[in-house]
């Protein structure tokens, strides 16, 4: 029993060895697991340790990194940048915040104190509401800087929270929008001013969008189409139907409709577009697409009434043709020629008196193919003339296409363009060819005529001088018969001798009065200034004027320009004449004078036996005389009549028998 119960306890034991060796090996291989399994976590744990200790590192570095890019942003951005506290305190600002402040940080600035009293609530407002909702944009303020100068700025804000979601600070970004603020007002006023320009335009304007909704139009448009509505009343309305509606008011309204919309479809810009009104207005129409960016925005139209415009037109028109025709068909010759005096146009007269066709003077020089050589410089220096914009006429020498030579007259006035500059002339040409033929033989003539004159008067003196001699003779004679026998003359002697005494004295006078009357138109270049009183008192004190006659001056005559001596002759005869005819006791002669721009208009008047009328034109001729008188030849008339002709004047009488008479003459100035 006891060997069996050893035997059995040595058995139990061996067991529990073999179950605690079995369970040895296996913590041992477990351990052995363990620390491998340690070791190898240990050593990712090393590894995952390096890869956190260079993700610190580069970290570190990216937020060093980080925080100097936003340092340099903050201190370089161009905008201001400025940082608040909750009570408005400035706590930071960049360069950009100090340029356009002109605070630095130092200052200890608040930014309400910079805010206008008058804005200063609704700046507060304002930042209740960035308060409220974490930002604030597009806020527009005055504010006054620290030069005190005034800005306008511009402020997008937002507010910085701390870690339990409070508001710590405000950051925003002040922008100064002065100018552009006072471009935007300034646009806003050219807005306004355009707007007022439209209304005020004589053109009916109408603009619409991309839609054809209306944007602007005007009065004159609403007038135009006959709109009982307000222009302003017309915007935002369509128009896609707008042709339709006023295609009535139009002589042709379909083609009025399908115009529109072509060019509405098409979008290309028409200029100038006539319209023809039912009422006889004529219109005229622009259509002008607008694009911004290429992108199409709309169109805008412009009417004009261009009724008078048109009905000027057509009578301008009209009358370019009638003068047109009357230029093609007068008798005077037509040249316009540029600065180089090349022809551009000719008329078909102007083709005739040269002998060359059109064709052949256009693009030629003028003074090249028509004018004589020798006159060509006179051409030269008219058109110099011409130039400075002086009209002028001139006479040259042409020559025709047959070689004849021609006298031209030439009439020429400088061609202007639209801004006054003289771009060439145009030149009237008339053939005086004839009229230069007639002025050779009057030059002939006129020599002939004035020689003629010089024998004449030249006979006139020695026939004066052959007559008086026989006279002078009788005239002794006679005396000599009278002194050798002044016992033996019976009384009819006496006074047949006496006759003949009178017949010589009254023939000499006669020779005289006719050598004077040749020689009244002889050398009249003579002209001086004559002063009438002095003629006046000359006259008085070589005439005989009888106690019972008055010669009266009216008043202060007048100096003339002629001869002295001819001036004499001519109020002297006058004068003897009024005072020889004057039979009334007491008689009168006066002289009287009126002036006008041109002439002086004389009278000598008398109260004598007067003038029937019908001898008013025959006492002017010579030796005509209405009274037998032996101091009376019949040629003192002819010679006041002969001077006022010489100096350009008229003669005539105003008389009735025994009503006095009185002689009107003129004298040109």
């Amino acid at each position: 029993m006891e060997l069996r119960s050893n035997s059995v306890f040595n058995n139990m034991s061996e067991d529990k060895i073999k179950i605690y060796e079995r369970a040895l090996a296996r913590e041992k291989a477990a351990r052995k697991q363990a620390e491998q399994i340690l070791e190898q976590k240990s050593r990712e744990l090393f590894e995952k340790s390096e890869e956190l200790r260079i993700s610190n590192l580069k970290l570190e570095n990216l937020y060093k990194q980080t925080s100097s890019e936003l340092k340099g942003v903050f201190e370089n951005i161009v905008d201001a940048y400025v940082v608040i506290d909750t009570e408005g305190k400035v706590i930071k600002l960049n360069q950009a915040a100090e340029k356009l402040l002109g605070y630095h940080l130092e200052d200890d600035l608040n930014l309400f104190s910079l805010v206008f009293p008058e804005e200063l609530e609704r700046a507060y407002e304002a930042f209740e509401y960035l308060l409220e909702n974490s930002s604030l944009t597009n806020f527009q303020i005055q504010i006054s800087t620290k030069d005190g100068s005034t800005k306008m700025v511009h402020v997008n804000a937002s507010l910085i929270l701390n870690n339990d979601g409070l508001p710590i600070a405000a950051q925003g970004i002040v922008r100064d929008i002065t100018q552009e603020k006072a471009a935007e007002n300034q646009l806003k006023e050219s807005q306004n001013r355009l707007s007022t320009l439209i209304q005020n335009l004589e053109s009916g304007i109408l603009l619409e969008d991309e839609n054809r909704d209306i944007v602007i139009t005007n009065s004159r448009f609403c007038e135009f189409f006959s709109i009982p509505v307000t222009p302003e009343q017309l915007v935002g309305q369509n128009c896609a139907n707008a042709a339709d509606q006023s295609k009535s008011l139009f002589a042709d309204p379909d083609s009025f409709v399908k115009r529109i919309n072509s060019l509405v479809e098409k979008k290309v810009q028409a200029l100038a577009d006539e319209l023809q009104l039912v009422d006889g207005r004529i219109l005229e129409r622009d259509f002008i697409p607008v694009y911004e960016n290429e992108i199409y925005k709309g169109h805008l139209w412009a009417y004009r009434d261009v009724t008078l415009r048109r009905r000027y037109r057509k009578n301008i028109e009209v009358e370019r043709q009638k003068y047109r025709s009357i230029i093609a068909n007068m008798n005077l010759g037509l040249i316009e020629v540029n600065l180089n005096d090349e022809i551009l146009m000719v008329n078909q007269r102007l083709e005739a008196m040269s002998g060359y066709s059109e064709e052949e003077l256009l693009g030629k020089r003028g003074s090249d193919i028509l004018l004589v050589k020798d006159d060509q410089h006179v051409l030269t220096n008219e058109n110099n003339k011409r130039l400075k914009g002086s009209s002028n006429s001139y006479e040259i020498r042409a020559r025709k296409k047959d070689g004849e030579i021609r006298h031209w007259l030439i009439s020429g006035a400088p061609q202007y363009n639209i801004s006054g500059k003289v771009t060439g002339s145009i030149g009237i040409h008339l053939d005086i060819t004839e009229l230069k033929n007639l002025e050779f033989q009057k030059e002939n003539l006129l020599k002939k005529l004035e020689k003629s004159n010089d024998e004449l008067q030249e006979y006139a003196h020695v026939v004066s001088h052959d007559l008086k001699s026989p006279l002078r003779s009788i005239n002794a004679l006679v005396s000599w018969i009278r002194e050798d026998n002044p016992d033996k003359w019976t009384e009819d002697t006496r006074h047949h001798l006496d006759m003949i005494d009178t017949t010589l004295e009254k023939m000499e006078h006669l020779i005289s009065d006719v050598l004077e009357y040749s020689s009244v138109g002889a050398d009249n270049n003579i002209k001086e200034p004559v002063d009438l009183n002095d003629v006046l008192k000359d006259i008085e004190t070589l005439l005989h004027i009888p106690e019972h006659i008055i010669l009266e001056i009216k008043k202060p005559l007048p100096s003339v320009n002629a001869d002295r001596i001819k001036i004499q002759q001519l109020f002297q005869n006058l004068l003897s004449n009024g005072i020889r005819y004057c039979d009334k006791d007491p008689g009168y002669v006066s002289v009287d004078f009126e002036e006008s721009a041109n002439f002086y208009k004389f009278s000598v008047a008398d109260n004598g036996v007067g003038i029937a009328p019908e001898f008013h034109d025959k006492i002017f001729k010579i030796f005509q005389t209405l009274h037998k008188r032996d101091d009376s030849t019949g040629i003192g008339l002819s010679i006041v009549k002969k001077i006022v002709d010489l100096y350009n004047g008229e003669i005539w009488v105003e008389s009735n028998v025994d009503q006095g008479t009185i002689f009107h003459f003129t004298l040109a100035k």
